[in-house]
């Protein structure tokens, strides 16, 4: 019985260098294949087996498992530093767009429209019963109030284009996570013991491109199972997955992006990176250049009309108000414009001190013009023109901290990939090495099942 043993255990050997064979083969071919791992033959002694005089004899080798060569720690960070890079170079590239829409061009911005109210107001002084002079400062008055509108009206399009883009994003990525839930599926029924590695692979490709996405913290399972996470609220964990839909927050009335749990949902906005984390980032910007926007506009618009107002015209009236704010306005960088009475009748400019003064009487444009450099933002800290020029400076350093990040966080990524690639990588070399050694196991596998054969046949004759 013992050469027929030698002989199931030849056999054994035949399939497991066969087996190895197949691996090595299977790694050579898709060297240069996108996103594939280097497969790693697992191989155990088989469980001996006991004779009747207690003596244990082997029963050869098996194929425990076929693994993939993965770093885990290296891509489960190089996973979350993707979406921190996706994150950061989408919001840069938003709010660039945004920054171009909002500024105008460096000679008919906010700012420059702004100096050039003030100056026509300033050369009003040298004769404020002058026609053309009053039409100037209506003029560059109108022309502030487009600038402002135009500006408002560009950051809520960014906003809304942004939002628009966010509820696009998610249906992709609700299709990427019903996707994995299926390969997740596959993977559990699968009898292999670590699961099928062509699913894992493909599944880290779906999870790769959710990560540009969205940014999700990965953690791989000994079964081959793999949780997803967004700020620690589970998005996949084995065959359960969770969807990502959009609602309108109540009180800001700004979209907000929720996973659901159960028959409610939770708002994970904060905890997303990825390209809709990016789009998310450049909104809330957006709306916080927005904000500021208004805060000028309703500012400027009250302190310029109560100077105004303690004027008095050319026929002598006390002045109305420049601009206008109509009741009820929700941005009033949008609901900003000019007087419609002053818009009509230049002489509705309150430049007089007083009633009935003489002719050329400007009194009041200087309280006016004081306005300038009057501080009414930031606590009473910055002026006018300041407040204004820290609104682009404010956009500005924000895309430049975003460019920073997405350099800094691309470095990162580069890095882990390299040494995540270090591991699962295939190799020719190493490949040609253990074709090599599989080959040499099989030939003497071989050479183990000739001698035993050969045993068997000796044995044969001599009982015949």
């Amino acid at each position: 019985m013992s050469s027929i043993n030698t002989l199931h255990i030849g056999r054994t050997g035949l399939k497991t260098a066969s087996y190895g064979v197949e691996v090595t083969g299977q790694n050579v071919t898709n060297a240069s294949t996108e996103g594939y791992v280097r497969r790693r033959l697992v191989s155990q002694t088989r469980v001996p087996h006991r004779t009747p005089h207690g003596v244990y004899t082997g029963q050869g080798v098996t194929v425990g498992a076929v693994k993939r060569d993965i770093d885990r720690f290296a891509t489960e960070r190089a996973f979350e530093a993707m979406g921190d890079q996706s994150m950061a170079s989408t919001a840069s590239e938003t709010l660039n767009i945004v920054e171009a829409n909002f500024k105008e061009g460096d000679t008919s911005g906010i700012a420059d429209r702004l100096d050039k109210f003030f100056d026509s107001l300033t050369e009003l002084t040298s004769e404020p019963s002058d026609h053309g002079l009053r039409l100037a400062a209506r003029d560059a008055g109108q022309d502030l109030v487009d600038s402002v509108n135009r500006g408002g009206d560009a950051l809520l399009q960014s906003i809304r284009r942004a939002e628009d883009r966010i509820k696009d994003e998610l249906k992709g990525v609700n299709s990427i996570l019903d996707e994995i839930e299926t390969l997740n599926r596959r993977i559990s029924d699968s009898d292999a013991i670590n699961g099928p590695a062509d699913l894992m692979d493909a599944r880290d490709g779906l999870v790769e491109t959710l990560a540009q996405k969205i940014g999700v913290d990965v953690d791989y399972k000994a079964n081959g199972q793999m949780s997803l996470f967004v700020g620690g609220h589970a998005l996949v964990q084995d065959v359960n997955v969770r969807q990502l839909e959009t609602a309108v927050d109540p009180v800001t009335g700004m979209l907000s992006v929720k996973v659901t749990a159960g028959e409610g949902s939770i708002k994970v906005d904060s905890f997303l990176s990825g390209e809709i984390g990016g789009l998310v980032a450049a909104r809330d910007q957006a709306k916080s250049t927005l904000d500021s926007l208004d805060e000028f506009a309703e500012e400027f618009v009250d302190e310029i009309n109560a100077q105004h107002s303690s004027g008095f015209d050319a026929y002598g009236s006390p002045g109305l108000d420049f601009f206008t704010l109509p009741t009820g306005f929700t941005n009033a960088s949008t609901a900003m414009s000019l007087d419609a009475v002053l818009a009509t009748d230049i002489n509705m400019i309150a430049a007089a001190g007083s009633p009935g003064s003489e002719v050329g009487d400007g009194g009041n444009l200087a309280n006016i013009i004081d306005v300038e450099n009057t501080d009414l933002f930031k606590g009473g800290t910055m002026n006018s023109r300041e407040f204004v020029a820290s609104i682009y400076s404010d956009l500005g350093n924000a895309i430049v901290g975003f460019e920073v990040d997405a350099t800094t966080h691309g470095a990162i990524m580069s890095d882990l990939n390299s040494l995540k690639e270090a591991t699962s990588k295939v190799d020719l070399d190493e490949e040609a090495v253990s074709l090599m050694q599989y080959q040499a196991a099989y030939q003497a596998a071989a050479r183990v099942v000739t001698a035993a054969d050969d045993l068997l046949n000796e044995l044969m004759r001599t009982v015949r």
